[in-house]
């Protein structure tokens, strides 16, 4: 270890602030106060220099001591987010697995396809939420320990006056701080992995687990929870090698000052990146991209918003806190004057409080944005061209055996209708797919031909009604099968039934039970022509009125005579109801906003608490030159306040850019702005709890500085 160089040659900080209003500052003798001006960062280096030649390891061991309390609360933050992360990839590998599936061979080959579905839906589910996860888990981490280092500026810089090169230096960081953040990931991952199991069991509410009847119960996998380990190590230790190698290349007496004039600036390569994305964002967001698909330009967004507002955070923070100070320095006087100073100077405390706001609303916000506009987006896009005014469809398979035609048909107010029997079928020789078969009254096919426009009927493209009959459908055009092909349908027995392809149909629009698409094809037969021996049987009827106002008497007359054997909607109705069913199976939002609430309320109770702990010095000094400890604390308070306000703005204007693509995609699309999903609601409440919280740790720092400057 080199020579310990004495301390008197050390300009202390302390006289630097000697020069402020009140005078210089008078150390008085008392409990934990030397009679001359304290060194930040001095104490810490008593291993540094009481020793002679201490080991790397002691030295290491001792800065962990000192700075415990810091540690404590980042390895929390670290044990929650590694947590979190490691349950929802346990989860996911889960469903890619098919874990708990059951014994497949006594199920038919429809059946055995259909126990699938559930863990396809899970790993829909569990991706989004994981995506949230990591984003938030891994900005929040090095955001944490950047900060955490920053304030620790003073400290590096009295090992460098003492002789400690840059090279040891950051040794010294890098193991200081891999210990603590190991130990809380490695326990984070094994307690996530042990929840495993409820984690599981509430994603599975919204894969259709319980619809299935089956009972979703993951295993958990050792090598998942090492997997988790290792990203978020690399994680960290990413951010630490980073900001160790910011405070190695500056000047000591540089880090010294209060506040370098290398912190408050942005560098070159984050602010041409964050310059890169800002462009990337608006292009992809606002520029006309025929050939990207609504959901794929949505997420893209929004990945390219949360990197851009990630990127941008210090210059944002900055420009927002300066502003949004103003409010407590006119109305609070001297205390908001103080804070809106503080915040000013602290540019890179203001970031690191500020920051879990603004990336857990912009992230979380965001994705629920993004996964309701995907949901609205394709509803409305296959449901709005519905032509039928009323639709009737049979809740369960045992209402297929009542036949409402004579009802119907016997209402003045019915232009027309079609009565519709669905059935799934698997197919032989097509691993995983399975079709629909419809089978439409003989005599309501009579007479149909080719049709230019769509209706509540299929349209024949090419080929008519008449090519139809035993062991001869229609299927639809879409599909990879063309006239003249022969497929095989395994019924529920699994036997083979042989049919012929001999015409094509177009499908009639709006209604997703009559839709198909190339991996799911859909065959049109007459009643008789093929025997009703698939699963999962259905009655839809679409209703046509003779006017439009009379649907809602339609309506109510069916529910009255059918006795709550079908379902019966007007045509807004029906839509709605399906949008509706599509937003509430998203339980994933319900994960990313609680858990990515928790992440983000840890991490800034983190930065506020280390923030407070720095500032215990210059609080002191503040209070004997006679500022009260009241107005020192409602100072705090109010800083911390328009820290968190300062970043809920900034991830507003983030959102903003995403609900404007999200607008524009709708519109290009032809639907209308309207349909804009703003989850105003969300962001208030999680904007809400983040003020709250914030204000509490604030005034808690605040009195335990006090008693223990009192004690």
């Amino acid at each position: 270890m080199p020579r310990i160089y004495g301390r008197a040659a050390v300009h202390s900080p302390d006289q630097h602030d000697s020069g402020r209003p009140g005078g210089r500052t008078m150390m008085h003798a008392g409990k934990g106060q030397a009679g001359r001006g304290e060194v930040p960062g001095r104490d810490s280096l008593h291993a540094f220099s009481s020793i002679s030649r201490p080991t790397l390891f002691s030295l290491v061991l001792s800065l962990i001591r000192k700075h415990r309390a810091s540690y404590a609360v980042m390895g929390l933050s670290t044990f929650l987010a590694s947590l979190l992360t490691t349950s929802t990839m346990q989860v996911y590998q889960a469903g890619k697995s098919f874990d708990n599936i059951g014994d497949l061979n006594r199920l038919n080959t429809y059946q055995r396809l259909q126990a699938k579905v559930p863990y396809s839906n899970l790993s829909m589910v569990t991706i989004p939420a994981l995506a949230c996860c990591l984003l938030v888990s891994v900005f929040l981490v090095l955001s944490s320990v950047t900060f955490l280092i920053h304030e620790r500026r003073r400290e590096y810089a009295m090992m460098r006056l003492n002789g400690a090169s840059r090279r040891r230096i950051l040794i010294i960081g890098i193991l200081e701080f891999s210990i603590p953040l190991a130990l809380s990931n490695l326990i984070g991952c094994l307690v996530g992995s042990l929840l495993t199991i409820p984690v599981g069991r509430f994603y599975a509410r919204s894969a259709e687990f319980s619809d299935s009847g089956m009972v979703f119960t993951p295993r958990i996998r050792p090598s998942i929870a090492v997997v988790t380990f290792i990203v978020m190590m690399v994680a960290c230790l990413l951010g630490v090698w980073m900001a160790m190698r910011k405070v190695g290349g500056a000047a000591p007496l540089q880090l010294m000052t209060e506040t370098s004039d290398k912190t408050k600036r942005i560098g070159w390569i984050r602010s041409s990146a964050a310059l890169v994305f800002l462009i990337l964002t608006l292009v992809v967001g606002f520029a006309p991209l025929p050939s990207m698909t609504l959901d794929l330009r949505i997420m893209l967004e929004v990945i390219l918003v949360i990197t851009t507002v990630y990127l941008a955070a210090p210059i944002l923070v900055v420009l927002t806190v300066s502003v949004i100070g103003l409010i407590p320095a006119k109305v609070a006087g001297g205390p908001g004057l103080l804070a809106l100073q503080r915040a000013r100077k602290e540019s890179a405390g203001s970031t690191a409080i500020a920051l879990p706001a603004m990336m857990i609303l912009t992230i979380v916000i965001s994705l629920v944005a993004a996964m309701q506009a995907g949901s609205i987006g394709g509803a409305v896009l296959s449901l709005y061209p519905l032509k039928a005014d009323v639709m009737a469809t049979s809740l369960d398979s045992d209402a297929q055996n009542r036949n409402p035609s004579d009802l119907i048909g016997g209402m003045p107010e019915v232009r027309d209708f079609v009565t519709y029997q669905t059935q799934q079928w698997a197919m032989e020789g097509s691993p995983g797919q399975t079709a629909t078969v419809v089978w439409e009254p003989a005599e309501q096919l009579q007479g149909q031909k080719v049709q230019s426009s769509p209706s509540i009927h299929f349209s024949f493209v090419q080929g008519n009604s008449s090519d139809l009959g035993s062991d001869r459908v229609a299927v639809n055009q879409d599909s990879s099968y063309s006239i003249g092909d022969t497929v095989r349908l395994l019924d529920r027995h699994d036997q083979p039934h042989e049919v012929r392809v001999v015409a094509l149909v177009q499908s009639p629009e709006g209604i997703p039970e009559l839709s198909a698409g190339n991996n799911y094809p859909l065959f049109l037969t007459a009643e008789d022509d093929l025997p009703q021996l698939g699963e999962d049987a259905h009655t839809i009827i679409p209703i046509s009125a003779v006017n439009p106002t009379d649907a809602h008497g339609i309506t109510s007359r069916l529910k009255s005579g059918l006795q709550g054997d079908f379902a019966v909607q007007t045509r807004q109705e029906y839509i709605d109801d399906f949008i509706q069913r599509g937003l509430s199976g998203q339980t994933a939002m319900t994960v990313m906003i609680v858990g990515g609430t928790v992440l983000a309320l840890i991490f800034m109770m983190q930065s506020i608490a280390i923030s407070a702990w720095e500032r215990k010095r210059q609080n002191q000094r503040l209070n004997q030159i006679g500022v009260a400890w009241r107005s020192i604390a409602w100072s705090g308070v109010m800083e911390t306040l328009t820290d968190v306000a300062g970043g809920a703005v900034m991830a507003l204007l983030g959102i903003a850019i995403v609900e404007g693509c999200i607008a524009l995609s709708f519109v290009q699309a032809g639907m209308s702005m309207a349909l804009t999903p703003v989850p105003v609601g969300r962001f208030l409440l999680v904007t809400v709890v983040l003020l709250l919280v914030a204000v509490f740790t604030s005034w808690v720092c605040s009195l335990r500085s006090r008693k223990a400057e009192e004690g």
